[in-house]
């Protein structure tokens, strides 16, 4: 009974504790003197604190020598690069040991960055002359959280947990809607599951995969769109 009540404060401690996704901006990586390819996101979570994801669609060639992931407002990528002014992210080379050749990976920028004070990634192989590996720039901030209801009935549903790593995200309604239409929509603005639901106070939805959705709820009371994300 002790260890079970243990759990259960660690796992309503980990909920009490997760962050909430406040913004977006997307880049979409393009090839430099390299083959490049996949998403990558600037994410700013409600503590503050602001990530570079790359997708699970981050994918470049076997062996990355050297490579260094920088944030930048100079898209003069001419070689040598003058890295002077940009933000240094990661060396995800494999002179340090490292080798990202695909796959999702996600770094902690540091504190006082902001989502907005970078509008270009770019890649670059240091070893061998500061070359271009490859860049993407970086969209409008996507909102996370689109209301066409009140503030309050706004703020009278909880989704959690956002992100979600299993893929499972949990609606509370605060009050018990009669009638709510469920909506969860893809980075196009495609319907991908729709489900009405009636006098329910909590409701699950699945993301199927890793990526952005929209999750839209509309009532008699109004429509509330927020984004959800499953990594």
């Amino acid at each position: 009974m002790k260890n079970a009540l243990i759990l259960l404060l660690l796992f309503s401690a980990h909920f009490a504790m997760s962050q909430n996704l406040v913004d977006v901006r997307k880049a979409s990586l393009m090839d430099g003197d390299y083959a490049l390819q996949g998403d990558v996101y600037l994410e700013l979570y409600d503590d503050n604190s602001l990530n570079l994801r790359f997708d699970t669609n981050y994918l470049t060639q076997t062996n990355v020598f050297d490579v260094h992931v920088f944030l930048t407002n100079n898209n003069d990528y001419t070689t040598p690069i003058d890295t002077t002014g940009m933000l240094l992210v990661e060396n995800i080379g494999t002179i340090s040991g490292l080798n990202y050749s695909s796959g999702a990976m996600t770094f902690n920028l540091p504190s006082g960055v902001g989502i907005n004070d970078y509008g270009h990634i770019v890649l670059i192989c240091m070893q061998f002359g500061q070359l271009h590996w490859g860049d993407g720039v970086f969209n409008e901030i996507i909102p996370t959280n689109v209301s066409e209801g009140t503030k309050t009935e706004a703020n009278d549903i909880k989704i959690f947990p956002n992100p979600s790593v299993n893929g499972m995200v949990e609606v509370q309604f605060q009050d018990n809607p009669q009638d709510v239409l469920v909506e969860l929509l893809n980075m196009n603005g495609q319907v991908v599951y729709s489900e009405r639901i009636v006098n329910r106070q909590q409701y699950f939805v699945e993301l199927n995969d890793p990526g952005i959705y929209f999750l839209s709820l509309t009532s008699d009371s109004g429509k509330t769109v927020r984004k959800v994300i499953r990594h």
